[in-house]
């Protein structure tokens, strides 16, 4: 992955790809520095040079705010992190809810409108029915469609 090093609005990316370039980052920013301490070297920039120094501030200031970015994104994907735990853990007690498994077992959720249940309904049956199989595939598909028929009648028997 390449990033821009002018481009400093890292929202665009995801933690993981700012995660991966982060080391990166921090290596590009040594070897920046060691650049700018030898460059400064060679061209005897001194306290006199005021338009090159100040360049070279300009670079520093622009490399400690990278820097505080960096560290703001550390906070902010710990944050998500943190979210994503919870959200995972209010999942997982939903998940566990045996009204929610017989509706997931059939691709809806228990808070499917009566036409949408209707039309899963149906389009199930039609794709599980032993006659549209082959017949080396009808014991499986009959148990198969046995099942969807099971999970819509409890369905049906919850709704009524």
């Amino acid at each position: 992955m390449m990033i821009e090093i002018d481009e400093l609005d890292f929202r665009r990316y995801s933690p993981a790809q700012l995660a991966a370039v982060r080391p990166k980052l921090e290596r590009l920013a040594d070897i920046t520095r060691r650049n700018l301490r030898l460059l400064d070297g060679v061209l005897g920039v001194e306290a006199e040079d005021s338009a090159l120094r100040r360049k070279h501030e300009l670079v520093r200031a622009e490399l400690a705010e990278t820097h505080s970015r960096i560290e703001t994104m550390r906070h902010d994907l710990a944050t998500a992190r943190s979210w994503i735990d919870q959200l995972q853990g209010r999942l997982a007690s939903i998940e566990d809810d045996e009204e929610d498994k017989l509706y997931r077992s059939v691709g809806l959720a228990a808070t499917a409108h009566t036409v949408v249940i209707a039309a899963a309904r149906r389009a199930l049956l039609q794709h599980h029915h032993p006659d549209r199989q082959p017949s080396e595939k009808k014991a499986a598909a009959t148990a198969s469609f046995q099942a969807v028929c099971t999970a819509f009648q409890k369905i049906k028997e919850l709704r009524g």
